[in-house]
């Protein structure tokens, strides 16, 4: 029941995935265009960010169980909050509401899993982890596309209740063991409030800077207190007794390598959830439920391979199963840059699957190499280490790459504009230009990934 729990952590954490089945529903509702309706997600994802490692800190500190029900009401409080949201401004302050609930789930619910398989089932364990947050994705997928086909956006978020109910009574009934640890030392609230500071800075300046230029004082003032923010984290862990993030851990290869690959993976792998649902709905015209079933394609491949990936870790070792998620992944994402307006679904869903194999593999193995590579008193700071470095991947990923999504973008249009096409057809096809540049690009990125998988690998070995 206690694995249970924790599974069911990673599944509700994992269910925002359905918000992006929603995005053309809700721009359409509210009115607003591409680039507003993002602030949905970069909100959401920012403060995740920034919450996620102070939690999975003060779950080693005070006990995991604590951070686990704060997190699961919060989350069913959230949702009821954000469904009857009256506008896009409300909808976004609700979303901060939820990436607090968020973050204390995907901090906590790996260690919890952690503690209950033995070292030698980690890799299986980690599997399972990984695998309840992908069949999150797929039941966010497939539901989403379900229930705006039948309803509107808001059951996006209303038919998550029962699931966090659910969870909130599971671990309150059977999670032992996971309360307060016993150490006298106090929490590391100005490492906490600081690396808040630094990471919303950046990925809010970033943003900001898309869309009021770069050379605003709102951005200008946001990116200079990031790295000030930065230091002074920096100095607070170097002095704290029980820091958020002990500096210690940077220099442990497994910490370091599994969160620099999750970084990049989600870096170049969440072109997925923000540009994809576009090609659908624009270029192929097709509605939600084909968006959620093409999703879903993706997740049912990653759940699965996930549980095959915890199993190969155990008997192969996590580098090897690394490297092969991270290439297949890499492959995956050259593969969708030949799409076009043309293709059928069934191309589609082939490549989709690929990326869907890779990520499964590879997450897998980062959790293993994460949570094999530090003592089981910070398991909570581990686990949200990997959250953090895969929340700073998608933020990333929603503020340059799709920075560089909009400049190819007009700049294939610009090139388009003598040409005898139709202004319809212009706009599609500087769309699928720009849709290639992109995925090529995201490709790029997780190979580096998988680059850098490696050479660890073999600096591991003897």
């Amino acid at each position: 029941m206690v694995a249970l729990a924790a599974g069911l952590g990673m599944f509700l954490a994992s269910l925002d995935i359905a918000l992006n089945v929603a995005l053309p529903s809700l721009r359409e509702d509210f009115d607003t265009d591409l680039q507003t309706v993002q602030w949905v997600i970069v909100a959401f994802i920012a403060t995740r960010a920034g919450l996620v490692l102070g939690a999975g800190s003060f779950g080693d500190r005070f006990g995991l169980k604590p951070v686990y029900l704060f997190g699961a009401a919060t989350y069913l409080l959230a949702m009821v909050l954000i469904a009857y949201s009256p506008n896009l401004g409300t909808m976004v302050g609700f979303r901060i509401v939820q990436a607090l609930s968020v973050g204390c789930l995907y901090a906590v619910s790996p260690a919890i899993a952690a503690k209950v398989f033995p070292a030698s089932m980690r890799g299986l364990g980690m599997g399972f982890t990984a695998g309840s947050q992908a069949l999150g994705m797929l039941a966010g997928t497939l539901g989403a596309g379900l229930l705006i086909r039948w309803f509107d956006w808001e059951s996006v978020f209303l038919g998550r209740i029962p699931f966090a109910a659910i969870a909130f009574l599971i671990a309150w009934k059977f999670m032992k063991g996971q309360e307060r640890q016993g150490q006298e030392t106090s929490f590391d609230i100005i490492g906490a409030v600081t690396l808040i500071g630094a990471l919303l800075g950046l990925v809010i300046g970033l943003r900001l800077g898309r869309s009021e230029g770069w050379t605003s004082p709102e951005v200008l003032v946001l990116l200079s207190l990031a790295p000030l923010f930065l230091i002074a984290f920096w100095m607070a862990e170097r002095r704290a007794e029980w820091p958020v993030l002990p500096l210690g851990l940077l220099r442990v290869r497994g910490f370091a390598v599994s969160a620099l690959c999750m970084f990049l993976a989600h870096l170049g792998v969440f072109v997925i959830w923000f540009i994809f649902p576009f090609y659908i709905s624009d270029s192929l015209g097709k509605g939600p439920f084909t968006l959620g079933a093409m999703l879903a394609v993706m997740a049912f491949l990653n759940t699965g391979f996930s549980g095959v990936g915890g199993w190969l870790s155990d008997r192969v070792g996590t580098f090897s199963v690394g490297v092969s998620g991270l290439v297949v992944m890499a492959l995956g994402l050259l593969y969708m840059g030949f799409l076009s307006s043309d293709s059928g679904l069934a191309q589609v869903a082939l490549r989709i699957a690929v990326i869907g194999i890779g990520l499964g593999l590879f997450q897998a193995a980062a959790y293993t190499l994460m949570l094999g590579s530090v003592p089981q008193e910070r398991f909570g700071t581990a686990a949200a280490s990997l959250s953090l470095a895969q929340a700073m991947g998608t933020v990333l990923s929603v503020a340059v790459i799709g920075g560089i999504f909009a400049l190819s973008n007009d700049h294939h249009l610009s090139g388009l504009a003598a040409s005898a096409l139709t202004a319809g057809e212009r706009e599609t096809q500087a769309f699928m230009q720009a849709f290639q540049d992109v995925f090529w690009l995201g490709a790029g990125i997780a190979a580096i990934g998988a680059g850098l998988f490696l050479f660890s690998w073999r600096l591991n070995k003897p």
